[in-house]
């Protein structure tokens, strides 16, 4: 935690949030300095947010989506700018969350990187 490389307080700060609950990870947060701008690099996971302010994924059962799963498409899509439709049952493989909409998920469909709407897919 106390490196002068940026990337290695980072994931410093990110792991001492994780264990916030144990105490002895508190005291250490308190004591590290972190610029705006690298503290706002840190919590862009939302690690050392609280629960009820993180955002989170999910499928159209309910099920939590996280990075890297795999989806079903549950109705066929009309894609966008495209003249592609997303065929119900497709699946859908590593995809991505995005961080800034809980509705909205990344993955490629026939080779085209596309957004889908969660409450449009089923966790595989």
């Amino acid at each position: 935690m106390w490196s002068e490389h940026v990337p290695v307080q980072v994931v410093a700060w990110r792991m001492l949030s994780r264990l916030r609950a144990a105490g002895w990870p508190q005291e250490l947060l308190d004591m590290m300095y972190l610029d705006e701008d690298v503290l706002e690099w840190a919590k862009a996971t939302g690690e050392g947010e609280d629960d009820e302010n993180k955002i989170i994924h999910r499928d159209s059962n309910g099920v939590i989506l996280e990075h890297g799963d795999s989806v079903v498409l549950i109705k066929d899509l009309k894609v966008k700018g495209s003249s592609m439709v997303a065929k119900q049952g497709t699946a859908v493989r590593n995809i991505r969350l995005d961080h800034e909409n809980a509705e909205y998920i990344e993955g490629k469909v026939d080779g085209q990187q596309i957004v889908i709407i969660t409450q449009y897919v089923k966790k595989i």
